[in-house]
């Protein structure tokens, strides 16, 4: 099969010809049709994260956690059959052996969930880790309720745009914070109020229930005057202040945490209803995968408007 995969660092990606993988008990085999960037792949391509110690993967290194595409072999115990077209992402562990950027991925079963014919293949990898990753970090660890306040920092990125959109629709009173240039998309995503990025002090007399950085751009401490009491912080990024951050928040009543996303079957049954039922999210760009270095280079560059798409099939 074919795979845009690297032997080296980001400089390295080229198109290779890999064996076709096989899958195993409780796996599938999926052809890949779509897939969609996430922050991980430039930092495992780049080093910053290493890439066999926390993802196993073996090189030469094939990245891409989004997968949509149609089961092609299934495993002993597998509970998907040979042509279901489905939609999940890959677990950031071990058992992550070669990534979506390929013809085919095997992956369990259990992380993928049949995609229905209202949900398009661009927008089944626009929601699928982004998407669940929202809906774990508000729901979840966040523990949003109808009517509460939320304030999403990064509201324009690939996870912001999904928060502003699943707090929307767990009837939340959704702030987004994000650049100017912004404004427009993220208020059709479901933000009550948008302030600009930079300019917190404009909500230093607000309290929120919960404030979802999904740009990993505050430490807990510099947002507590900002959350309602029992409200708490959660980030997607497990930098140097978040265990110091737990450490302090119990003394103020509120949390400090960290969204660890988890692929669920119902979680991405649920957010493929609700885009069913209008939630719609936002796409930045579309890329081939033989230009997946130009699309890195764009999530590199920032300013992103929501999801950068990978065509995998005919995109070599």
């Amino acid at each position: 099969m074919k795979a845009v995969a690297s032997t080296g660092g980001l400089e390295d990606l080229k198109v290779l010809t890999l064996p076709l993988p096989e899958p195993g008990p409780g796996e599938v085999r999926v052809d890949v049709h779509t897939s969609a960037l996430n922050p991980a792949d430039v930092k495992v391509l780049s080093g910053e994260l290493a890439g066999n110690f926390l993802h196993g993967k073996a090189k030469p290194l094939v990245v891409g956690w989004d997968v949509v595409g149609v089961v092609s072999a299934v495993g002993a115990d597998a509970d998907l059959a040979v042509g279901d077209e489905v939609f999940g992402f890959l677990a950031y562990d071990r058992s992550t052996r070669r990534g979506a950027y390929a013809e085919s991925v095997v992956m369990p079963a259990r992380m993928l969930a049949r995609r229905p014919a209202t949900l398009s293949e661009v927008d089944a990898a626009a929601i699928a880790t982004a998407g669940v990753t929202a809906l774990q970090a508000l729901r979840d660890v966040g523990r949003l309720q109808t009517g509460q306040r939320v304030l999403v920092i990064g509201a324009s990125g690939g996870v912001g745009s999904l928060a502003v959109a699943v707090g929307a629709r767990l009837g939340a009173e959704v702030t987004a914070v994000c650049s100017a240039g912004a404004f427009e998309l993220v208020r059709g995503l479901g933000a009550t109020h948008v302030i600009e990025r930079g300019t917190l002090a404009d909500v230093r007399d607000q309290r929120f229930d919960l404030i979802v950085d999904a740009a990993a751009a505050y430490a807990w401490w510099e947002l507590r005057s900002l959350l309602a009491p029992g409200g708490a912080y959660v980030t997607t990024l497990p930098g140097p202040g978040l265990l110091l951050g737990k450490a302090l928040s119990w003394t103020t009543g509120t949390r400090c945490e960290f969204v660890s996303t988890v692929p669920r079957r119902k979680d991405l049954e649920l957010l493929a209803r609700w885009v069913s039922e209008g939630m719609r999210p936002a796409i930045d760009s579309t890329f081939p995968v033989r230009d997946l270095r130009a699309a890195l280079e764009r999530m590199k560059g920032g300013g992103m408007r929501g999801r950068v798409v990978i065509e995998v099939q005919g995109g070599f």
